[in-house]
C-alpha cells in the first residue's frame, strides 16, 4: 500500500494513503486531552487523538494497516531522531525542577 507522511506546516502533517489525504493538525492554546485533530483534505474534522502518534494509528487502523504503524515508522524516518513527536508545551513541561535530583530528572525526561 502506498503512503507518504510530510510536514507541511509546523504541527501540520499531511497523510497520503492509497490515495486518501488526511491532515493532523496540532490545535495550540488549547485545553484538552487530544490536541490532535485528524481531518479530511477539504477540513472536515474526523477525529481527535492524543498525540500525534496515536493520531497516525487511527488513519492506519482506518486504512487497513497493522496497528504497529507503517506510517509512524515512516514518519520517524522522514524527520530523523533529533526531532520529537512531542507538543511544545509538553516537552517545556518535562523540563527538570530545581531541587529534584539528577537521577530522578533523567528517569522523566
Amino acid at each position: 500500500m502506498d503512503f507518504a507522511v510530510r510536514e507541511v506546516a509546523p504541527q501540520v502533517w499531511r497523510v497520503d494513503i492509497a490515495g486518501t489525504v488526511r491532515i493532523v493538525r496540532y490545535r495550540a492554546g488549547t485545553i484538552t486531552f487530544a490536541p490532535w485533530d485528524i481531518c479530511t483534505a477539504e477540513g472536515g474534522r474526523l477525529w481527535a487523538a492524543p498525540s500525534l502518534e496515536s493520531a497516525f494509528r487511527w488513519i492506519e487502523a482506518r486504512a487497513g494497516l497493522p496497528s504497529e504503524a507503517l506510517l509512524t515508522e515512516g514518519l520517524l524516518n522522514q524527520i530523523g531522531s533529533n526531532r520529537s513527536l512531542a507538543t511544545p508545551e509538553a516537552l517545556e513541561s518535562m523540563e527538570p525542577e530545581e531541587g529534584v535530583s539528577a537521577s530522578v530528572a533523567t528517569h522523566l525526561l
